[in-house]
């Protein structure tokens, strides 16, 4: 079932799922999509990341 949200929505949604230890597997091609606003819209912006491999 496709359905249109806001990016605060989603970004709610990744919030909740990563605080309680859900994947968010179900989301691949969202958070695709996700990337490529933030790279059109936000690019320039910093943030701090520890990368684990």
């Amino acid at each position: 079932m496709e359905k249109e949200i806001t990016i605060a929505e989603f970004a709610e949604e990744l919030r909740t799922r990563l605080q309680t230890g859900k994947t968010v597997d179900c989301c691949k091609d969202e958070l695709l999509r996700l990337a490529d606003i933030i790279s059109a819209k936000i690019g320039d912006e910093k943030i701090l990341v520890t990368w684990k491999s």
